[in-house]
């Protein structure tokens, strides 16, 4: 048992930040500095070096406790427990897969459940095989002591599934969108047209599939718009190049790699519709950016996006190259569609605020700390 500090600091796990650019960082830079803002005296940001940089780019860096980068399992079980205790902190905020055993009173934010990842990617290689194994070994006891949340309903279904989590037991609290940045732009249809999709090397984002359907929308349907492949996609380029000239769209097809927040704003917004062909996810916080510039979504089911995109205006597609092509012909022949989305997607997208959540996990991390 760790020593109770009802009126101790608040801590934030901010160690994935400088290191990890996909969507926990993207969540915890949204909700770090908010967080703050709703009690700048009380909350403390553990990370380390790199995140340190993070957190000055977002004004909060004289709230940060830095620390060496040491292995994720180290980190989780042995330098963020080990931080809190001499902070003399109150709860911890958390948002990974896996919390500490020990140390104060945790908000575990679970993104999404490993397990199904995993299935979909086994592996070989021995460092993965052992993260996976700690996880499964460590998971569902650091559930059981913590105050658990979840983005969807759909991965708080999961985690009762497959980790033995009681059922209720995950509080859900919906991530939020930047509706400033992310809004309709007012200067027309780009010239020429064009669909995007935002993609990284995670073989869950399907890009071959989506480039296999953009040619056949090009080649085999007739289709005149372009495709955006954004994002960083690491030594992905090389193969997707290939497969562009494989099926004659080398020049219908640009990948202009990473995306500024303003160019992926843009991006959204301008295309005739957003192409998200994900096999699973927490939530869908990149569709929820696209919804929020008006954008119409071609999609693959997923429980996790359609408890997300209820009321939206979503091409939903099986995770075929021939479903996703026909969808792309009916976005492009249909105008009024797409315009209807831009009302209509930006309307589903106004019911989601940081603010909000922030104010949520902020309530939770208090009461835990004062229990």
């Amino acid at each position: 048992m760790s020593r109770r500090h009802p009126d101790g600091p608040l801590a934030l796990d901010l160690g994935v930040l400088g290191v990890n650019t996909k969507g926990v960082a993207r969540v915890l830079t949204e909700l770090a500095p908010r967080l703050v803002a709703l009690a700048p005296d009380r909350y403390r940001a553990v990370c380390t070096p790199a995140g340190l940089d993070v957190l000055r780019g977002l004004g909060i860096d004289d709230h940060a406790e830095v620390i060496r980068r040491v292995p994720n399992a180290a980190w989780e079980q042995v330098v963020l427990p080990g931080a809190c205790a001499r902070l003399g902190a109150g709860a911890v905020y958390t948002h990974q897969e896996c919390g500490a055993l020990w140390g104060p009173s945790q908000v575990l934010h679970v993104p999404e459940d490993p397990e199904i990842r995993w299935r979909r990617e086994p592996t070989t290689d021995f460092r993965e095989r052992a993260r996976r194994g700690y996880s499964r070994l460590l998971m569902d006891r650091s559930l059981a002591r913590a105050e658990v949340v979840v983005s969807t309903a759909a991965t708080g279904e999961d985690l009762v599934r497959n980790h033995h989590l009681a059922p209720g037991r995950a509080t859900v609290v919906p991530l939020g969108v930047d509706l400033e940045r992310f809004r309709p732009v007012d200067d027309g249809p780009a010239a020429p047209p064009f669909f995007f999709t935002l993609s990284s090397p995670d073989d869950r984002d399907r890009t071959d599939l989506v480039l296999r359907a953009f040619g056949r929308y090009r080649t085999a349907l007739g289709g005149r718009c372009r495709l955006v492949i954004g994002g960083s996609l690491g030594d992905r380029v090389a193969g997707l190049e290939q497969l562009a000239a494989e099926l004659g769209v080398t020049d219908q097809v640009e990948l202009p790699g990473r995306l500024t927040d303003e160019e992926l704003a843009r991006s959204n917004a301008r295309a005739v519709a957003t192409v998200h062909a994900s096999s699973d996810e927490g939530f869908g916080l990149q569709p929820l950016e696209a919804m929020a510039g008006g954008s119409l979504l071609i999609a693959t089911r997923t429980a996790p996006l359609e408890e997300v995109a209820v009321g939206a205006l979503v091409l939903w597609v099986g995770p075929t190259a021939d479903a996703v092509a026909d969808a792309m012909v009916r976005a492009e022949d249909d105008p009024g569609l797409v315009e209807r989305a831009r009302t209509q997607n930006r309307r589903v997208a106004e019911g989601f605020s940081w603010d909000r959540t922030a104010a949520t996990l902020h309530g939770m991390l208090v009461d835990l700390a004062a229990r």
